[in-house]
This record gives C-alpha cells, structure tokens and sequence, in this order.
C-alpha cells in the first residue's frame, strides 16, 4: 500500500522535467517580488501625483552626490526616506503586549509576497522536449480554486491590523483597529458578490480560465461593468486608502491601528499598503481587463509574430526614453531663466540626464530594429489542432504578456492616486453605510440579472 501511494506520489509514468522547465518553474517565483518593485515607483507617483492635482512641485530636493547632486525629478526621496526609517529610534510602549506588537506589522507585508502565487502572468508555456510537449503554467500555483485562494490569503492582512491595535495597548489605537476590521469584513461580502458574475460566465474559478475566456471573448469590464464598479470600490476599500480610511483619521483617532509604531515597524504597514494596492492592480486587471492578454490579438498569433511584439515594446520604450530627452531639455531651458541660486548644479543634473537619454533612446529604437528584421518565430508544429512553437518564442512571448499586464496594473495604480487626492473622507458612518446598503445590494442584483441573461442567452446552467 505504501510503495503504491510512492508511485501515485512522483506520478512515474510521467515523463519527468527537462532542465528548462525547472528554471522557468524556479524562476516564476520571483514574481512574489513584483509588489516589492512596485513600492518604490507607487511612492514616486504618489508624491508627483498628488502635486500634481494639488497645483505644486512635489519632493525635489534630495539628491545622489554625483554630477552635481542627481535628484532624478524627485525620485532620490523615496531613498532618503528609507534611510530615515532604516536609522530612527524604534521602541515598544511600556504596557504594550510585547511578543504580538513586534509579529503584528509583518503579517500584512507577508501577505502581499502570497497572492501573487495565484495570479496567471503569462499563457501557459508549450514547446517540444525530446519525444514529449513540455508545458510550464503562468501561474506558480495553479489551482482550480486560485481566486478563493488569493482571497484567502488575502484576508489573512486584517490579523496584522487587529493584532497590532490590540497588542499596542492604546485605546486610540484599537479603536482605529475596530474600525479597520469592520470596514474590511464588511467590504469583503460585497467584493466577494461581485466577481459571482463573471465566474458564472468564465464557468470556472481558476484565474488563467477566467482570462482565457476573456481573450475568448470579451474583456470583464465589458459584460459586467456594475461588478467592477463595485469590486474598484471595494478593492479601495479594503486597502484602506482615502475616501475610506476612516481607521486613520488624524483628526478623530490620531492615526489609528499603527499609531504606537515608529521606524521600520512602521514603514512595514506603510510599504504594505502599497502593496497591497499593487496587488489589487493586478487582480482588477486580470478579472476585468483580460490580464496577460492583447487586445484583438491571441496567444498563439501573438506567439507567430512575437519578433513584432518585441519590437513595439522596444520600439515604445526607446520612444517614452525619447520624450523624457525632450522633457528634461526643456527644463532645462526653463531653469534658467529662473535665475535660481543652484541653477550650476541644476544645469549639470539636467545636462547629464540629456546626455544619458539621448544615447540610450537611439539604442533602444536601433535594437527594436534589429528585432523586428533579424528574430524569426519559426513556423509552429500543429499537434492534435494545437501549434506548438520553439522554446524561445513562447518565453519572449511570456515576457510580453508580463509587460502588458504590468502596463494595465500601473493604469490602476493611478486611479487608487487620483481618487485619494480628488475625494474627501468620508465619516464612519457613510462608509459601512455605502458597503452594506448600497454596494451589497449592487452586487446581488448584478449577479441575478447576470445569471437570467447567462442562462436565456447562452445556456449557462
């Protein structure tokens, strides 16, 4: 019996993995990490955004010590903040429970290296092996339960927030945790409604289905435009973020949850939240903008012609480095005429940023050239209907699709910006109000008008 459930175990009649599925299998893993990468650039567009809807500059002062003091437009800041929290004085309140204040400010940073592992990046991978078609998913764990499991995994972050608040031993802090734990047990029902819609036409809850019926199909947003209203706000919602962060206000509970932390622990929930907003980028754009998928264009065309592709991401590339050349030449000529004390160290920043620009942008287009005239994708082999493309081209064209469904989540980002410095906050009341009155009953009334229509329309039972 034992020696039977060894064999059903390592499945040995399979044939067993090549060295090339196992990098790419191992290397999957580090898109765990892309919620980490994202914090920087989310903190950047934060600060440049919300100059930019308030009429001001933003942060533009700190600077690299190098060619005159590079500040990079604002970007060297995100820096010295880190090091500003990697070097404060951090302390545990007297009477706080020590063990589960120090434990509470990982969990929800720990949860945005989770979810991940359920999102489908790419098309699933097929080449041929030996005698055999390997296949590597897009996703690191490919489950026929994936978006109950991401929500899951998920859920666990209102532990760090509930945990911390108690473990502070602050009234002013837990009541900021209550607050925190009602909203996103309340925002959770109707969130969790609002995708029952798209399931019930995707007829699955694996993500890499759900898009593959998108690609199909049609995008989620386009048949069923009032459960991504309601899965935005709710998503919103949960991450705490204005009009809905009524756990932090300043003026009523002086921060809330987080508000005996200081430091690194502090900079935990902090770096956490943008993750966790990246995150929902991500899933928002994976349920309801086809993911990984190009508009009008299918995996295994994209695949055909995925010398094109390569050569319109570089070929866009060179372009955006282009437009930032023109930018910084034209600040340049700006500043000077400002007759501003550092207009010497500004001029050579703004002269090395040309110069850098101005090389790599031509680079960039010459090698989007040199892709489009010298890469050939090969003809595919057919098996049983399915073409089967060399090795190389699936993996370029999962690279393209990994760009694609990054370029859609940053779309998102900004909106999570531009609602935070557009709306005011919202009172307490307002905000369990809008989720229980309003969005649960969207949310339950789109799911039955969904189903009749699946059901008369397509068949759907």
């Amino acid at each position: 019996m034992i020696d039977q459930i060894i064999q059903m175990t390592l499945n040995l009649d399979m044939p067993q993995m090549s060295v090339l599925e196992w990098i790419i299998t191992l290397g999957k893993f580090a898109f765990v990490f892309i919620p980490l990468a994202f914090i920087v650039v989310m903190i950047f567009m934060e600060r440049k955004g919300a100059s930019l809807i308030q009429d001001r500059l933003g942060p533009n002062r700190s600077a690299l010590p190098v060619f005159g003091g590079l500040r990079f437009f604002g970007f060297v800041h995100n820096f010295t903040d880190g090091i500003k929290l990697f070097t404060k004085e951090t302390f545990i309140p007297t009477y706080a429970h020590k063990v589960w204040y120090v434990v509470a400010p990982g969990i929800g940073f720990l949860v945005a290296f989770l979810t991940p592992a359920v999102i489908p990046w790419f098309a699933p991978l097929t080449w041929w092996t030996g005698d055999h078609i390997s296949q590597v998913s897009g996703m690191i764990i490919d489950s026929d339960t994936g978006i109950l499991l991401m929500f899951a995994l998920s859920s666990l972050s209102i532990y760090g927030t509930a945990m911390s608040a108690w473990a502070s031993n602050s009234k002013y802090a837990l009541l900021g945790g209550m607050r925190a734990t009602a909203m996103m047990i309340s925002y959770e029902v109707s969130m969790g409604l609002s995708l029952m819609g798209i399931f019930l036409l995707a007829g699955s809850f694996n993500l890499q289905h759900i898009v593959a019926w998108q690609e199909a199909h049609v995008w989620g947003i386009f048949v069923q435009p009032v459960a991504f209203f309601v899965f935005l706000t709710s998503m919103i919602a949960e991450t705490g973020r204005a009009p809905f962060d009524v756990a932090e206000s300043e003026s009523e509970i002086v921060a809330g949850y987080h508000l005996e932390y200081s430091a690194m622990r502090f900079g935990l929930f902090y770096m956490g939240e943008y993750a966790h907003i990246v995150i929902a980028s991500i899933i928002i754009a994976t349920l309801f903008l086809g993911g990984y998928a190009i508009p009008f264009v299918s995996t295994d065309l994209l695949r055909a012609h995925v010398d094109i592709a390569l050569a319109l991401c570089l070929g866009g590339l060179g372009t955006m480095i282009g437009g930032f050349h023109l930018m910084v030449r034209r600040w340049k000529k700006v500043y000077a005429t400002m007759g501003a004390k550092d207009a010497g160290t500004r001029n050579r920043e703004y002269s090395f940023l040309q110069f850098t620009s101005g090389v790599a942008s031509p680079v960039v287009l010459a090698l989007a050239v040199a892709v489009f005239f010298l890469l050939n994708p090969m003809a595919a082999t057919t098996v049983d209907g399915t073409p089967i493309f060399p090795a190389w081209v699936s993996i370029a064209a999962a690279a393209v699709q990994v760009v694609v469904l990054i370029a859609k989540a940053f779309l998102f980002c900004w909106i999570w910006i531009w609602v935070r410095w557009t709306l005011p906050r919202f009172r307490y009341d307002q905000v369990m109000s809008l989720g229980w009155k309003i969005l649960l009953n969207l949310a339950l009334v789109n799911l039955v008008v969904t189903a009749i229509i699946a059901k008369l329309v397509t068949g759907v039972r």
